[in-house]
């Protein structure tokens, strides 16, 4: 095999890889890796095979070899798992966010549509009042009408507000986040 016959090298590859694939299956037991490790071994063994160490001693070179790609295998598959556990990670922490957008913008667009049902009046102070952050004061002085004129039409507004919600919508957390959204309670 040293000397570059393919004859000699299937005959070592026929005579020693059933055994070392079974000694690599006990340690990595996953059987296609097994023997993608046993193919690798020998493709090693045979790109040096003028190396003076596969002659010295043809069988530690092949036990060194083999239980390097196996020590291989196992720090690969242990950086693999630190990895997806990072990814595991940030995916849940960004997840939640994403998934927090995506309610939130779900119930301001049917927020958006109550809001739309309210008659003009009201719907310009809930506006104002909650959407905006206006006092009823200034939303009194705005829209050139009194402050409990203005309260008078949050109640009404909010009233009918809850009345669609509760109208068109099935889902209870939904529900809770737009009335949470409602009260400036998130």
């Amino acid at each position: 095999m040293q000397a570059g016959s393919e004859e000699a090298f299937t005959i070592l590859y026929r005579h020693y890889s059933p055994r070392l694939y079974k000694n690599i299956l006990t340690m990595v037991r996953d059987p296609l890796r097994a023997e993608e490790m046993v193919q690798e071994l020998f493709s090693r063994i045979w790109q040096n095979r003028q190396s003076k160490g596969i002659g010295e001693n043809f069988g530690g070179y092949m036990y060194r070899t083999g239980l390097n790609l196996v020590h291989d295998f196992f720090r690969q598959l242990q950086r693999d798992r630190k990895l997806m556990e990072q990814f595991k990670l940030a995916a849940s922490k960004n997840y939640e966010p994403i998934e927090a957008a995506i309610n939130s913008r779900q119930s301001s667009a049917i927020l958006q549509k109550a809001i739309d049902q309210l008659p003009p009046q009201q719907k310009k102070v809930y506006e104002l009042v909650r959407v905006e952050g206006l006092t009823y004061k200034k939303t009194a002085e705005l829209m050139g009408i009194s402050a409990h004129t203005v309260k008078e039409y949050l109640v009404a507004a909010n009233k009918s507000l809850r009345k669609y919600l509760l109208d068109h919508i099935d889902d209870p957390l939904v529900l809770f986040a737009l009335w949470a959204t409602l009260y400036n309670l998130l």
